[in-house]
């Protein structure tokens, strides 16, 4: 066995040395919370550039100074709120990560360790990247590549927790089907870039058009579906006839041609007799085929 020799006031400003290098903040606080040591990382990472600003702070102060450094201050209650609550948290030693955006976009996360002296030890880090990555693995997940409208697969994720609301409480549940007419046309004639184009620009009129409670997604191909809450089917026809003279009336410039094209749209409401999301779909998508049966370009429903 090897005997550490060091004497304890060296040991400790070694320790401190050490922590003073390393790329995350920490805070040692004692059982008081009052803070014994607070790293160059820390100071740095919320722009606190004199040590005195804070050595005689308890750790409630300190998140006073840090948060008023934030150039958009919080509401006094809501300030105030905030405080006491990370206060509470960390004088229980939660030990639960829990990630902070500051105003530049940085997201730093916080974890606190209940340390045996009864003191805490908070470790700051910057956790900006894995955060952006996650945001874009659940877009990629979530969101069509083409037209950033949602994709099939979480329309029916966000469809179901709307049906599930429409069997508890019978408030009435549109549903639309888009489809542009003779799309194989336009890309057998114009090419598959110019087809790829008009899908996007009627995904963008379908996005502007919708409500805040809408859930738009792109079906598959050239089709969209419009989910709409509290909406019957005389206002889901009207909803859809606006849509259907929107894209009639709109003139498509693509690589400085001008083209016209248009869309059928299926509506139907959901009714008690309808078991599932399932069967409201399965009615819309007849409706949308009734039509194209009629003539194209037309809103017709079930």
């Amino acid at each position: 066995m090897v005997i550490d020799q060091t004497p304890p006031s060296q040991a400790v400003d070694t320790l401190r040395a050490a922590l003073n290098k390393v790329d995350i903040g920490v805070v040692l606080l004692d059982q008081d919370l009052v803070p014994q040591f607070i790293n160059r990382c820390f100071m740095h990472m919320w722009h606190l550039n004199n040590p005195a600003e804070v050595e005689k702070l308890d750790f409630e102060g300190l998140m006073r100074v840090i948060v008023s450094k934030q150039s958009q201050p919080m509401p006094a209650v809501k300030f105030n709120e905030f405080i006491k609550k990370r206060t509470a948290l960390i004088r229980a030693g939660a030990e639960d990560p829990r990630d902070v955006r500051i105003d530049d976009g940085t997201v730093i996360r916080v974890k606190c360790k209940p340390l045996p002296d009864g003191g805490r030890m908070l470790v700051y880090a910057d956790v900006t990247d894995l955060v952006e990555q996650a945001d874009k693995l659940k877009e990629l997940a979530t969101v069509d590549g083409m037209t950033g409208l949602f994709n099939r697969r979480h329309f029916f994720s966000l469809a179901e927790i709307e049906w599930a609301r429409y069997q508890r409480h019978w408030r009435p549940l549109s549903l639309l089907m888009v489809d542009i007419d003779q799309f194989k046309s336009i890309n057998d004639q114009s090419g598959h870039d110019v087809g790829d184009h008009i899908i996007i620009r009627i995904a963008d009129i379908c996005r502007l058009e919708k409500r805040k409670s809408d859930v738009v997604a792109r079906f598959g191909g050239e089709e969209f579906l419009l989910l709409l809450p509290e909406t019957d089917l005389d206002e889901a026809q009207n909803v859809a006839e606006r849509l259907r003279r929107l894209v009639e009336t709109r003139e498509f410039s693509i690589a400085s041609r001008a083209i016209n094209t248009t869309i059928s749209i299926g509506v139907a409401q959901a009714n008690p007799y309808m078991e599932t999301l399932f069967d409201l779909i399965k009615m819309t998508d007849q409706a949308l085929y009734a039509a194209k049966n009629a003539g194209r370009n037309r809103v017709w429903a079930a």
